[in-house]
């Protein structure tokens, strides 16, 4: 019996850890350099619950910034702009839990229904096993018409440089660093 109650308050526990995590976030639509003549880029993403996947993104979004790019900045929630026609990318970030990409996220990418070939790259992070949940984000784009200029998984503790193993904290920072110079490799617009 004790054995029973153990497992309903584990799944209970489980449950309402994965509700929490996945919470949408309401946010306003910021602009990063409003004056960029490479092409606009829409990040639409799931802050999660730590700072690793908001630095993350913040990585990224410079990097797209250091290319001239034009960048509004979203969290994934029914605020997020619906409408690309004005977008020459959409970037998608998202935090793994429980092996998948978070909820608010792919229902953001629903909502959108068909991109119409709307090129869209993909920014995972995870503790150390995101491979399932990039998969899974990388799927829903192309099932819902996307083409995928770039997928990006990055890791807070298993290492993001096959080479070398750091501190976490160094492993975050390189995780960054990854990002800035993935944004900076996306093709502009007609290349």
């Amino acid at each position: 019996m004790i054995w029973i109650v153990f497992l309903v308050f584990l799944a209970a526990v489980g449950i309402g850890s994965y509700i929490w995590l996945n919470k949408e976030v309401l946010s306003e639509v910021e602009v990063q350099n409003p004056a960029g003549n490479a092409g606009t880029a829409l990040v639409v993403y799931h802050p999660g619950r730590g700072s690793f996947h908001r630095r993350v993104i913040s990585g990224f979004v410079e990097g797209l910034v250091s290319g001239r790019w034009r960048v509004e900045i979203a969290t994934a929630s029914p605020q997020a702009p619906s409408d690309l026609s004005g977008y020459d990318l959409l970037v998608l970030g998202s935090p793994t839990y429980w092996f998948t990409p978070s909820w608010p996220v792919r229902r953001y990418l629903r909502r959108l229904g068909d991109l119409g070939g709307q090129r869209t790259t993909t920014v995972v992070t995870g503790m150390g096993a995101g491979g399932r949940s990039s998969a899974l984000l990388e799927k829903q784009v192309r099932e819902a018409g996307g083409t995928l200029v770039r997928t990006s998984l990055l890791y807070w503790m298993r290492p993001n440089d096959d080479d070398n193993y750091v501190d976490t904290e160094q492993n975050k920072a390189l995780a960054v660093e990854t990002a800035i110079q993935a944004a900076r490799e996306i093709p502009l617009p007609g290349e």
